[in-house]
């Protein structure tokens, strides 16, 4: 049976957005800080950092002294890219298509620095060829 990936809400997106633009571990007190501007309460937030627990998203890296409490640090546990990866393969997007799918994601960014993009590949594709030796 295949398992069903479990897929973030709006809000959890916009709060692991929150943590791949940190550089640092947050607490849900920065959280709470950092997005003001939306109608996130504290309530809210420990729901979908317990929300981001259970999927895998965040992970606790430690704990730092609030006021006379302790409070627990997340990080991401996903980077953005490996979750687009997750996303794109939940759509139906199978192995075979993931040439297909660079070539069009190459295509969006009309990237002023082709030749920089290209090179990067090349490098990803040669990294791929080596391991693949080192398995057989």
């Amino acid at each position: 049976m295949v398992k069903k990936e479990k897929h973030l809400t709006g809000s959890e997106e916009d709060l692991m957005e929150i943590f791949w633009e940190s550089e640092e571990p947050l607490t849900s007190v920065e959280i709470m800080n950092i997005s003001a501007d939306r109608s996130w309460n504290g309530n809210y937030i420990h729901i979908m950092l317990r929300s981001l627990l259970k999927k895998g998203m965040i992970k606790v890296c430690g704990t730092v002294q609030c006021g006379t409490q302790y409070a627990r640090q997340f990080i991401p546990a996903v980077t953005k890219e490996q979750y687009a990866a997750k996303l794109v393969m939940s759509k139906g997007i199978g192995s075979n298509s993931i040439a297909a799918v660079t070539v069009a994601m190459v295509n969006e960014t009309k990237e002023a620095n082709s030749k920089g993009l290209v090179k990067q590949l090349e490098e990803i594709i040669e990294e791929l060829r080596n391991s693949d030796s080192k398995e057989l």
